[in-house]
């Protein structure tokens, strides 16, 4: 059986057309994924150094926890579990209306949903000394998993198009990753 000129290029255009549709619909498909992330970034006295002396006058220990959504659709089923070391004398949670349940030394946060670059902010004062370290617990888990720490974050990866670019957030650069099938790392 011989083919005509023709019809060779016409089954052939049409196999790298399909083969081509075929890439393009598995790469928008994976490239428009909807994820939920969440982060968290604790703070209090104990992580700057401050020497006791100088926190004298200060009888509590003061502690803050932002939880913020980072992905592109709303985290859901959002359980925030503090534990402290001492007991905590007073909190107050951002939004305002967060059901809260204190029990001694630990506080549990449980929400429904946190939309997109929405944050949670909860402040405690603790009995104990602001020179200590007063977290002794902290799990902060949601439907699609736990969250991660900001100070755990080294870099930040974009991809477009098979290129991947990497942005080291320690020091300030950007590097090329990986083309297509082919990294540099």
């Amino acid at each position: 059986m011989v083919f005509e000129p023709a019809t060779v290029v016409a089954i052939t255009s049409a196999v790298i057309g399909g083969g081509l549709a075929l890439v393009w619909g598995i790469y928008t498909h994976i490239s428009t994924r909807k994820v939920s992330k969440l982060t968290y970034e604790t703070s209090q006295l104990s992580d700057f150094g401050v020497p006791i002396s100088f926190l004298a006058d200060v009888p509590r220990a003061p502690l803050a926890i932002t939880v913020t959504s980072r992905g592109n659709k709303a985290t859901q089923n959002i359980i925030i579990r503090l534990k402290t070391t001492s007991a905590i004398e007073n909190f107050e949670a951002s939004p305002a209306d967060l059901p809260i349940r204190q029990t001694g030394n630990e506080l549990v946060i449980q929400t429904e949903a946190l939309n997109p670059s929405q944050k949670i902010k909860l402040f405690a004062r603790c009995v104990g000394s602001p020179s200590e370290d007063q977290i002794e617990e902290l799990e902060i888990t949601h439907s699609e998993g736990g969250a991660t720490n900001e100070s755990e974050v080294r870099s930040i990866s974009f991809s477009f198009a098979g290129i991947e670019l990497e942005y080291n957030t320690s020091d300030l650069k950007t590097h090329l990753v990986r083309v297509g099938p082919f990294s540099f790392r």
